[in-house]
């Protein structure tokens, strides 16, 4: 795999590293006396788990090869990806207060992490890839 293909998924999949900030905004819920609607419970909370696992789905990246390994990094990027579509929907149907971000803010956010996730899934499907981490040339 080409060093830079390498370096822009770590880029793509380390600027999701924000998501681990949402254990914050979980007590600002309204069923725990916060603003924020209920319905942001569940995208923070997954959030929270998958910006947390990132560190160990970088680890993986860099020092391990196999199949299972590529496989979790796939499916890493494939939830996370869905996760932030999540956010888009949640936001639509519950919109989060104005007083904890501006609705441009939140879709312009969310938005951008899920291209940056998108993209990083379809390079790991990059020819060059799948054969370093499966060992098929």
């Amino acid at each position: 795999m080409k060093p830079t293909i390498r370096w822009a998924i770590t880029l793509l999949m380390g600027v999701t590293i924000f998501r681990a900030q949402t254990i914050l905004f979980l007590p600002q819920v309204q069923m725990f006396g916060g603003p924020a609607p209920d319905g942001w419970f569940g995208p923070w909370l997954s959030d929270t788990i998958i910006g947390f696992l990132l560190p160990v789905t970088l680890y993986l990246f860099w020092r391990q090869r196999g199949t299972t390994v590529w496989g979790i990094l796939v499916a890493y990027n494939a939830v996370g990806a869905f996760d932030y579509s999540q956010g888009l929907i949640t936001q639509i149907i519950s919109p989060m207060p104005v007083e904890m971000a501006a609705p441009a803010t939140v879709y312009a956010g969310i938005g951008l992490f899920m291209v940056a996730q998108m993209v990083a899934l379809g390079l790991l499907f990059r020819q060059e890839v799948i054969a370093e981490f499966t060992g098929r040339c």
